[in-house]
């Protein structure tokens, strides 16, 4: 397994690959809204497994605060916590960053998995590219 930073739109395809994979062909999500303006100003990680892109998350700083977004892995890598591993990356170049406060857009299902690392949910669900979300917040403890 391998772990890769990219930064923008360098190096995009391999996250883009499993985003396609994930939310257009998977999920039909128009592709339209697959990329958009956070895309160019996002850190982007991708896992490898043998070679191939799997599973990416793509953090970015705004406002006063970090979010995390486009959490994916393709469905036959799934089950192998390549999701965790991803959060927990994100999360943490995040905080090497300065973070006091993380969101993300959660779609509702998987609410129950980022729960398990410190996020609430707050605000009502909304509809997203035909799927009901809703936003979480975790908030970063400082020693």
């Amino acid at each position: 397994m391998k772990t890769r930073w990219t930064e923008g739109l360098l190096d995009f395809r391999d996250a883009y690959s499993v985003r396609k994979n994930v939310f257009v062909i998977e999920q039909q999500i128009d592709e339209k809204f697959e990329i958009d303006e956070y895309d160019e100003i996002a850190m982007h990680l991708t896992i490898y497994l043998k070679g191939i892109p799997v599973a990416t998350g793509r953090l970015f700083e705004q406002n006063d605060y970090f979010v995390i977004g486009r959490i994916c892995v393709i469905k036959k890598y799934r089950n192998r916590e390549l999701g965790k591993l991803l959060l927990e990356k994100l999360v943490e170049r995040a905080i090497s960053m300065g973070a006091e406060e993380l969101r993300l857009s959660s779609q509702v299902y998987a609410t129950g998995f980022y729960r398990k690392f410190g996020f609430e949910e707050y605000g009502d669900t909304y509809n997203d590219a035909g799927i009901e979300h809703i936003s979480m917040i975790r908030k970063v403890e400082r020693i």
